[in-house]
């Protein structure tokens, strides 16, 4: 039986690392896209140690780089059955009036650009074989108002909408694009300073884990899931539905 194929952007640190690690254990043959240095991918491939997961570098804001590596995809495997749009990063934490615009083009180029490239480099591949399934990493931030910076809240808030659109494009076509939408996640982007406050506002009373974000975005992939199409899933752990009313004692 051919395995399946997944392409993970951000599949070598976070929430990536994690969800490459689910997609190998479940039988998926796993293309980890990845601009991290030499020795977190080592790291990410001592972690896995499967044959069935590759380390493709590339740059998701690089449109030729992206064409580059879905082609080499589709010529190694001939199929992709998934994508999971993990990559991004976050924004200097800074008034819009006081911030760079350079990192604010930067953030929205890889968060929502950088999705809407490797979207339709694979979208193109799934339409010909008439299935497959795009999950896209949304946030919070994405449906409500926080602490990070506009330029965050601007991409994720797009990657939200592009979602939607997208699902309706593909439908026709077998394709399904849903967003999972994350609250505060243990991940090295999560500043120190930041994290205790954040445990308290979720229902848990401690930050989601990269494995749990894992299990959501592999549950959407599931056939199980074929009615949930253009939709975005809050993994959140309650915080957008109870405002951050976790476990504060008021």
């Amino acid at each position: 039986m051919t395995k399946k194929v997944a392409v993970i952007t951000g599949g070598t640190s976070g929430i990536g690392l994690a969800t490459s690690q689910k997609f190998v254990q479940e039988g998926y043959r796993v293309v980890a896209a990845s601009v991290d240095a030499a020795d977190k991918v080592a790291a990410a491939q001592a972690q896995i140690d499967s044959p069935d997961f590759d380390v493709v570098n590339c740059n998701v804001a690089d449109r030729a780089a992206v064409q580059q590596v879905i082609a080499g995809v589709v010529e190694k495997y001939d199929r992709i059955d998934v994508l999971a749009n993990v990559a991004g990063v976050l924004a200097k934490e800074v008034d819009l009036t006081e911030a760079d615009l350079d990192n604010v083009e930067q953030t929205i180029q890889i968060n929502l650009l950088g999705s809407i490239y490797v979207a339709k480099a694979v979208a193109q591949v799934m339409k010909q074989q008439g299935s497959g399934t795009i999950i896209n990493v949304g946030s919070i931030d994405g449906v409500m108002a926080n602490h990070e910076s506009i330029a965050y809240h601007a991409s994720k808030g797009g990657i939200h909408m592009f979602t939607k659109a997208l699902a309706r494009e593909l439908s026709p076509f077998g394709i399904r694009v849903v967003c999972v939408a994350p609250g505060w996640v243990d991940t090295g982007m999560v500043p120190d300073k930041a994290r205790a406050y954040g445990s308290k506002l979720l229902m848990k009373g401690r930050l989601i884990t990269t494995d749990e974000l894992a299990g959501a975005i592999w549950l959407m992939t599931l056939p199980e899931a074929a009615a949930i199409n253009g939709s975005v899933v809050m993994a959140d752990d309650g915080y957008a539905e109870f405002k951050g009313m976790g476990i504060l004692d008021l």
